[in-house]
């Protein structure tokens, strides 16, 4: 009996000893838990758009003050080429404990895809035309050609004259957007230009009386032939053209009768104003027939020519002088800059930049360019032709008119 009591006993003792042991190796383990430290560097949770360079941050391992980050076991992968919610897991083990810490990575695509019409973005069209759809095309860098998810919104009605918008739109798989827009201008139709019409663009110079009148040039014109061919003009139905109307009919707005003319003067000297002998405009106004004098406005002052019957329009401000420079005027010899100058001064007495003349009928390509530049519609030079539409609007010919010129010549130059 005593013997099974000691055995009790000592077996008590064994177990008190084992729980004791026990005990104390958890209080160690929990004393060693709190020794043991992890920590991302960076953020928990990050964005990146697909294809950014990235590289990890990884994470910081601490065993009391010992840095045990390479003991770190990194679990987990994102793929920067593809789109999705990765999570990254950092574990470290150390003296039988363990600790763990996750990041995670967002790739997105943040993008927008490109679009790119077909065809031009500014369309015209004449009223009665089919539109023909070109659509666009459309690409993004994630989902590749969108092309058939492109949305065409806005109409065009070609039956009306209008002005309308289409609207491409594309969205990729992230709703990342794009649009671009066509304008298609729907106009009037013109009508056909009649390319065989020509029109007779008479030019003369000075008007005298009688022989008493010092008018000894041969570009002269006695007032009595002039009212002849008047009559000649008005007696067969001809058409005497303003020059708005001839110059609208040179760029096709409108059209004239086929017997049409145009009377253009030269310089403003002997008989074509008021303070010089006034036998033009009492011509004109007695016939009520327009006329267009083309004015070296530097000259004379532009009140002696008014008249409802007498456009005034430049024949330069002061540069209607010979030069000896290779041409006879001096249009041709000052340089760009001057003759653009000259030609701005004798558009803000005209008030008028429809029609310019060449001094001397001589031109060059600068000169061209200036009265362009200036903003002139037309330039007249000579050549003793009809005039039509194909010709270029800024040598545009015209009949000289001499003081011998007969009846029937003139006849032959109007018919």
């Amino acid at each position: 009996m005593k013997k099974k009591i000691v055995i009790i006993l000592i077996s008590l003792i064994v177990l008190l000893g084992i729980g004791v042991t026990v005990f104390f190796f958890y209080l160690d383990y929990i004393g060693e838990e709190k020794y043991l430290k992890i920590k991302l560097n960076g953020k928990s949770e990050i964005t990146i758009n697909y294809n950014d360079n990235y590289k990890d941050e990884g994470a910081k391992a601490l065993y009391k003050k010992k840095n045990i980050s390479k003991d770190i076991v990194v679990s987990g992968n994102y793929d920067l080429k593809k789109i999705g919610k990765y999570k990254y897991t950092y574990t470290i083990k150390h003296k039988k404990q363990e600790k763990k810490i996750a990041r995670i990575v967002n790739v997105i695509d943040n993008v927008n895809p490109t679009i790119e019409l077909n065809g031009k973005n500014e369309i015209s069209l004449y009223v009665g035309d089919k539109y023909n759809e070109e659509n666009a095309k459309a690409i993004d860098e994630y989902d590749g050609d969108l092309t058939d998810k492109i949305g065409i919104s806005g109409n065009v009605d070609t039956s009306k004259v209008g002005t309308y918008k289409l609207t491409y739109s594309v969205k990729d798989s992230s709703d990342n957007s794009a649009s671009i827009d066509r304008t298609i201008k729907v106009i009037e139709k013109p009508k056909p230009v009649e390319k065989t019409k020509k029109v007779a663009v008479l030019n003369y110079h000075f008007f005298y009386q009688d022989s008493s009148e010092p008018c000894h040039e041969i570009i002269c014109e006695n007032t009595n032939t002039f009212k002849e061919q008047l009559n000649y003009l008005k007696s067969n139905n001809f058409k005497i053209l303003t020059m708005k109307e001839f110059i609208n009919w040179m760029y096709g707005n409108g059209d004239i009768p086929d017997k049409s003319v145009l009377i253009t003067i030269d310089d403003g000297a002997y008989g074509t104003g008021k303070h010089n002998g006034n036998h033009l405009i009492p011509i004109l106004e007695e016939y009520k027939v327009p006329a267009t004098l083309f004015l070296i406005t530097g000259w004379w002052d532009i009140s002696n020519y008014s008249s409802n019957y007498l456009t005034v329009e430049s024949h330069t401000n002061d540069l209607h002088i010979e030069e000896n420079c290779g041409y006879r005027s001096k249009v041709n010899c000052v340089g760009y800059d001057k003759l653009l100058e000259d030609l701005k001064k004798s558009i803000e007495i005209t008030k008028s930049k429809d029609a310019f003349c060449f001094p001397f009928y001589e031109y060059t390509d600068e000169s061209i360019r200036a009265v362009k530049d200036a903003g002139f519609k037309a330039a007249f030079i000579g050549g003793n032709r009809k005039a039509s539409r194909s010709d270029n609007k800024y040598k545009i010919p015209r009949y000289i008119i001499y003081k011998n010129t007969t009846l029937e010549q003139f006849k032959k130059m109007v018919n």
